[in-house]
């Protein structure tokens, strides 16, 4: 049987009183700090039977959770299933642990998977797990808490009744017509309801003795990238060997931008990435050589592009583990959840996602609580490109949108 931390195990004891009294705890444990042990530990304290432990498909797969459960040997029975099987989930069940409960944040419509959830929870305690609850607005504790029979806001039927007290909100222009905007959520007002329901255990908090270090670095934009972005920007449509690239909205131009930062452009007529500049790649390959590295990805055609540079490349963590002349290289929507990149001399990041969650998630891949060396990530930003606007927006837990970009650039005029 594994044995416990002392951080663990002083958030079992109060993780159990608060079960006990609310029948809902929320574990916000940064990466790395031994979120689901807790939680099994946590819930054979409780005296669970048998649990259902919701989480990702691939955390399921390829992640560590079951081997958790087994060096735990609990007393109870257990059936791990992922969100998009959910509905499969037919045991009898007394307990149920959510992982990645920021997946059912969606608002201020719900996602399909929230009325199943809810549906198996009925009446029963639940253990939420994430690093980052509200990665980009606290209306996005609605819905999480929604499928418990004991949410705090129980009394709000549905989100939109909720955001007539905790949530300021206001209206833009979408074309010919106004669409109210949910994302001011009142933080001290929500929390006056949830701080009894919350145990934070930062990577400090669980001594960690090299914490991240994070640092910008600048490559040249080519002028082929520079014409590309100027012509969306003015005309609305880009052109490259004779492929035309036509953004159908705000939305998709920003992603066009984005892309073409990155060195490479996926075309309306082929659906294909095409390479436009090799200059930021190139980079990463000579400033990192004789490192070990892994490298996050945002653009299908990013990967590609490469993989075509680093030939000794994996997508496989235990390879990368175990290989140090590999380089890890992986889209960071895949492997912001449930990889460990903790034997990386440094973790590179090509490109930005727009999404916060991305953002402090894949951020934390580098670190474990073994880790001795520096813990060193890079991000790699064009001069006078889209990202520093990308970052600055998710490293303050906003996602980044048309309406941010405007009052950051003035985009469009």
């Amino acid at each position: 049987m594994v044995k416990l931390r002392k951080y663990q195990e002083e958030v079992v004891k109060e993780g159990l009183e608060i079960l006990k009294e609310h029948k809902i705890l929320c574990l916000s444990m940064e990466v790395r700090t031994g979120k689901t042990l807790t939680s099994l530990s946590i819930a054979d304290a409780y005296g669970a039977k048998s649990v259902l432990f919701i989480s990702k498909k691939k955390a399921i797969t390829e992640g560590s959770i079951q081997g958790d459960y087994a060096d735990l040997d609990p007393s109870y029975c257990i059936e791990f299933i992922n969100y998009a099987s959910v509905h499969k989930a037919t045991g009898s069940y007394d307990f149920v642990i959510i992982d990645e409960s920021h997946s059912l944040g969606a608002f201020p419509l719900k996602s399909k998977r929230v009325d199943k959830v809810k549906k198996i929870c009925k009446g029963l305690p639940i253990i939420y797990l994430s690093g980052t609850f509200t990665p980009e607005s606290y209306s996005q504790i609605y819905h999480q808490l929604y499928v418990s029979s004991f949410s705090p806001f129980k009394k709000f039927v549905n989100f939109y009744k909720f955001s007539k007290i905790f949530v300021d909100v206001y209206q833009i222009r979408i074309g010919a017509r106004m669409a109210n905007k949910y994302e001011r959520a009142n933080k001290d007002m929500i929390e006056n309801y949830t701080n009894k329901l919350f145990i934070k255990v930062s990577q400090e908090d669980a001594g960690f003795s090299q914490l991240i270090h994070e640092e910008i670095l600048e490559v040249k934009m080519d002028q082929v990238q520079k014409d590309l972005i100027k012509s969306i920007k003015d005309r609305g449509f880009c052109s490259v060997n004779g492929e035309l690239c036509i953004p159908p909205n705000g939305a998709s131009k920003l992603s066009k931008i984005a892309q073409i930062c990155g060195g490479t452009l996926l075309m309306d007529d082929t659906e294909k990435g095409v390479v436009i500049s090799r200059t930021k790649a190139d980079y990463i390959y000579q400033h990192f050589l004789g490192q070990k590295i892994a490298i996050l990805y945002v653009y299908k055609a990013e990967g590609d592009l490469l993989r075509d540079i680093f030939k000794n490349h994996t997508d496989d963590e235990n390879v990368f583990r175990d290989d140090d002349s590999s380089t890890f290289i992986a889209q960071i929507r895949s492997a912001r959840e449930g990889v460990d990149l903790s034997t990386a001399d440094s973790l590179v990041m090509y490109s930005v996602d727009f999404s916060a969650t991305s953002y402090f998630q894949g951020r934390a891949r580098i670190q474990s609580h073994s880790r001795t060396k520096s813990a060193n990530l890079y991000w790699i930003f064009t001069k006078g490109g889209i990202e520093k606007y990308v970052y600055s927006a998710v490293s303050k837990k906003k996602r980044f949108t048309l309406g941010y970009y405007k009052n950051s650039l003035n985009f469009g005029n």
